[in-house]
């Protein structure tokens, strides 16, 4: 070979050699460069990113809080349950046949199913709660990119019992309707945040275990309705609705003294383990208005009564049935003549009620009723709650109809709170749901309902008045509430039959009525008021006759629950009142002797509190009674109460003790 081409070849050599040297030179340069970018200048960025990519914090969701009844009875619980989840991407490669087998299991539309899988996300629910049956037959398809996750239910052990009072929750756990909406805070509890791991399939791993000791529980929430008479109440409504072939009714049975909602119940209702669609979930006895009737005339002539504008004694001419103010006419059902008020009451005189109205004057009516808590929530705690209307009033007529309940609106729980003024004694009372709510961890009482007065509407000596003149409504052979009276036991309350508005023409239907009874018992000293509300009854349409039975048999069974001995006999008749003279000016005969009420003086920012009557309780109930007003019992002896000191209606302050003598019965 010349010497010439191996000096060429030696320093191509050379120069390629050069080169790659040049290349590592710069390869290994990028590559540092590289390392010194990720491992120094980006080395927290990088870091955050891998740590999200492998470590996870699973929430753990709590299950939902316990509802139960004052006993203690479950209404509402939670139960563990899985759901259907598809992956679209893995889901997609199944064969059809496998997703036909998975639609029929679970009930699904093929083609929904069919929807979903097209779907670029990675995650889409199937179907929400499963029962244990379908969750076993899914698992057995073994259908590519298809999971169960556990969840938790709501399930509500005593089916329709209290429905629209407990409401219903979502598909994600949180409350609706009801309750169950209003209380979903304490309800849902607070969830827990585990650290986990995420290995290389993507599966979720526990890095650590879950704290046993932390509850994630939420608080049990014990009501103060009872189970027993939530059911009664709901059997008699629905008899008296179904019975009346009527739309709706609402029903409310509460203690006058405390406040407490022992019954609320609508009809219809429904199921809120499977609730329809269609059906009417929320609570009507609160979020529902109407104009009210003849129980208004309750309030309009107890606030007279008080404020001085009208005497027992005092003659009022109800004249023919009818009455012309301005260019409107006041019908009666019948001629009522001359009459005193308690006679007014009984027979529910329309012209009756609108002078006595008159009386108070515009201003005048307007106080009375507001006072009473009519125009403004109740605040019992559940949504929705709607106020009412009592608009200013601008005209004599407007004066006169609001009297017998027309032109003015209010909820059943407004006119059952108002009604519960008088059987306590002239003093309103905020009525509640909420017995307790507990911390299920630590046992702590997080919230305790307590008797809130709101105020005094009217004098302890008018509420007794008023209350011997309900009692004509029920025992006057005239009166309009004769199907009310109860077999052992006094009662008082009031008739209300209103025709509804119509929105079409602008006036008052003449098919179309809400009726009503609204009373208390027993007379003497009363435990239990309750409101029976029926909507658009057919053929009977007077509240005497397709709402007042309904509440005699849930007072006759509240009663008998509470334990409350029969105070009296049935009763045949009251006696009738003396009509005065048939002219102005002369003179009523005072209403004959009744059983009085226990007098009840205390406001609501007194400390005092009535001893209430216990003669003839068992000793549980007597016991019971005095907790409820926040008194102590020294029991001496066994059986039922045959004497206590000190005597019923005696003023006493909270925390007294009160002696009962006891012997057996007979």
């Amino acid at each position: 070979m010349r010497p010439g081409l191996d000096d060429r070849s030696a320093r191509w050599i050379s120069w390629r050699i050069a080169a790659v040297a040049v290349l590592f030179a710069l390869g290994f340069a990028t590559v540092l460069g590289r390392a010194v970018q990720l491992q120094v200048v980006q080395q927290d960025r990088l870091a955050s990113e891998a740590r999200d990519q492998y470590l996870r914090q699973l929430v753990l969701k709590p299950r939902r809080g316990v509802v139960t009844d004052r006993a203690g009875v479950p209404l509402a619980v939670s139960a563990d349950a899985e759901s259907v989840f598809v992956d679209p991407e893995a889901f997609d490669r199944a064969p059809s046949a496998a997703v036909t087998k998975l639609a029929r299991t679970l009930g699904v539309d093929a083609r929904t199913l069919a929807r979903k899988a097209g779907q670029k996300a990675r995650f889409a629910w199937v179907k929400r709660r499963v029962s244990p049956a379908e969750a076993a037959a899914v698992r057995k398809l073994a259908v590519p990119g298809v999971g169960l996750v556990a969840e938790s239910k709501r399930y509500y052990p005593k089916g329709p019992l209290a429905a629209n009072l407990l409401g219903v929750v979502g598909d994600d756990g949180n409350g609706l309707e009801g309750l169950e909406r209003a209380l979903d805070e304490v309800l849902r509890g607070e969830p827990s945040r585990v650290p986990s791991l995420r290995d290389g399939a993507g599966k979720t791993v526990l890095r650590d275990a879950p704290d046993p000791g932390r509850s994630r529980e939420g608080a049990r929430v014990e009501l103060t309705v009872d189970q027993g008479l939530q059911l009664a109440t709901e059997q008699a409504l629905s008899r008296a609705v179904t019975g009346s072939h009527a739309l709706s009714g609402m029903a409310i049975a509460l203690e006058p003294t405390t406040g407490e909602v022992l019954a609320i119940a609508t009809w219809p209702t429904f199921n809120p383990n499977a609730p329809r669609p269609g059906e009417v979930l929320k609570n009507r006895a609160v979020t529902d208005t109407w104009e009210p009737g003849s129980t208004f005339k309750t309030f309009a002539i107890a606030g007279a009564l008080d404020r001085g504008v009208l005497k027992p004694n005092d003659a009022i001419d109800c004249g023919s049935g009818e009455l012309t103010i301005g260019a409107h006419t006041i019908h009666d059902h019948a001629a009522v003549g001359w009459a005193g008020p308690s006679k007014i009451l009984a027979m529910s005189s329309n012209i009756g009620a609108a002078r006595i109205g008159a009386r108070l004057g515009r201003d005048g009516l307007h106080d009375v009723l507001t006072s009473f808590g009519f125009g403004e929530r109740t605040g019992v705690g559940l949504p929705a709650e709607h106020r009412g209307q009592i608009p200013p009033f601008r005209s004599d007529i407007s004066v006169a109809t609001a009297s017998f309940g027309h032109g003015v609106t209010a909820t059943a729980l407004q006119i059952t709170t108002a009604m519960g003024a008088i059987a306590n004694g002239g003093v309103l009372v905020r009525p509640r749901v909420v017995k307790r709510v507990v911390d299920v961890a630590s046992g702590e009482v997080l919230e305790e309902g307590r008797p809130e007065p709101v105020r005094r509407v009217v004098r302890a000596e008018t509420a007794a008045t008023m209350g011997r003149w309900l009692a004509g409504v029920i025992e006057s052979e005239k009166g309009t509430g004769r199907r009310a009276r109860l077999d052992g036991w006094r009662a008082g309350g009031k008739t209300g039959t209103a025709q509804k508005a119509d929105a079409v023409s602008g006036g008052y239907s003449t098919d179309r009525h809400f009726s009503s009874f609204v009373g208390f018992a027993p007379l003497e000293s009363p435990r239990i008021t309750i409101g029976v509300f029926i909507d658009e009854p057919k053929g009977e349409i007077y509240g005497g006759e397709v709402a007042a039975p309904a509440f005699r048999q849930i007072a006759e069974y509240a009663l008998k629950m509470l334990g409350v001995p029969p105070t009296a006999p049935a009763v045949a008749a009251a006696a009738p009142e003396p009509d005065p003279a048939a002219e102005p000016g002369a003179e009523v005969e005072p209403d004959p002797p009744a059983v009085e009420f226990a007098a009840r003086e205390s406001s609501p920012g007194d400390t005092a509190v009535p001893v209430p009557s216990l003669a003839g309780l068992p000793a549980r109930s007597a016991i019971r009674l005095l907790e409820s007003r926040g008194l102590l019992a020294d029991v001496d002896g066994s059986g039922r109460v045959t004497a206590q000191s000190p005597a019923a209606g005696r003023l006493v302050d909270r925390g007294s003790r009160v002696r009962l003598t006891l012997a057996p019965p007979g």
